[in-house]
């Protein structure tokens, strides 16, 4: 008898909390939820070009506003304060924010490495005729930057003695004019001024291609440049939601892959970069949707890289299993 009735009164209290528990799964079903999401100018951004059609709705009761941020800075100020729910980002940066407990996780990778370094000077055959060359790097700290640094050191140069960084030209527009000028002989670029400069100086070739070393270095075929992270606050509050923005990231990537006209048309229009440009960039662009734990070895491989390079990187600490979100 006693067990009958811990057995009933198991269930009068099971029961209620079960009820409960479908009934706020299914408000927030019905809930009306807009999400907002930040990318930057640039190829980071090209991927979110899809959600721009039919008004950014994503079914009846989701829609998503992205907004174009010129630089990491303004974005990362808007995830830490919660005005942000969803943004692209660069895969170091999205480490040091959670190194610096800023609460997002990565959702997926969205952009492979597409970095070249480009010469006009003929001259240079081997690996070996780099020494005491000067390189062009669009901006000190960049991607552009840490991915030369550890290809340099990897054919047994010191990137500070036996080559010359040059960071006197930041902006990766202006490098791309002067080496189209013929001002400039060497220079780590990425996509789309890649493109513009093979395209727009016939002497201009690419000399080495950053991923397929970087795959021959690490045994992993590329890098995650660009990831999206979804904030903690939203993923407490709308879980139903992360599957549905998520599907609809992925679906936008691929409808760019496969459509470059178009896209490159609402890419201008959203102020990502002018049609152009993007157009004839977009196939060399390596745009991509992996999930976070499908993706994880290629994340953490490069994220390891970079700590054992410059750990400031990173934020100081490699990201444990935490930062990456399963869904």
């Amino acid at each position: 008898m006693k067990k009958v009735l811990t057995f009933l009164l198991l269930i009068v209290i099971i029961l209620p909390l079960s009820a409960q528990g479908a009934v706020e799964k299914s408000v927030r079903a019905s809930e009306e939820v807009e999400i907002n999401m930040a990318v930057m100018q640039g190829p980071s951004g090209f991927g979110a070009a899809g959600l721009f059609r039919n008004q950014g709705k994503l079914n009846e009761k989701t829609k998503v506003d992205v907004t174009v941020y010129p630089s990491p800075n303004e974005v990362i100020a808007r995830l830490a304060n919660g005005e942000i729910d969803v943004a692209a980002l660069p895969t170091n940066v999205a480490a040091n924010l959670y190194a610096k407990n800023v609460g997002v996780k990565v959702a997926a990778i969205t952009g492979e490495g597409m970095l070249m370094l480009l010469s006009t000077d003929h001259s240079i055959e081997k690996l070996e005729d780099l020494a005491n060359r000067k390189i062009n790097i669009p901006g000190s700290g960049s991607t552009p930057d840490q991915i030369t640094r550890i290809m340099v050191s990897a054919f047994g140069f010191d990137p500070d003695t036996d080559v010359e960084l040059d960071y006197s030209i930041a902006a990766p527009a202006q490098v791309a004019q002067m080496m189209i000028a013929n001002r400039v002989d060497l220079a780590v670029m990425p996509e789309p001024f890649v493109t513009l400069i093979l395209k727009s100086n016939p002497k201009a070739i690419p000399l080495l291609d950053m991923q397929n070393l970087w795959g021959s270095l690490t045994g992993v075929d590329n890098y995650p440049m660009t990831v999206a992270v979804i904030s903690d606050k939203f993923i407490e509050k709308h879980p139903d939601r992360v599957t549905v923005i998520m599907d609809a990231l992925k679906d936008s990537i691929e409808w760019v892959n496969s459509n470059p006209k178009d896209a490159s048309v609402l890419i201008e229009e959203a102020g990502i970069m002018a049609a152009a440009m993007a157009v004839d960039s977009i196939p060399r662009c390596n745009l991509v949707f992996t999930k976070a734990e499908d993706g994880y070895i290629a994340m953490d491989t490069y994220l390891k890289v970079l700590q054992g390079f410059d750990y400031s990187s990173i934020g100081g600490s490699l990201p444990d299993e935490s930062f990456y979100l399963s869904y």
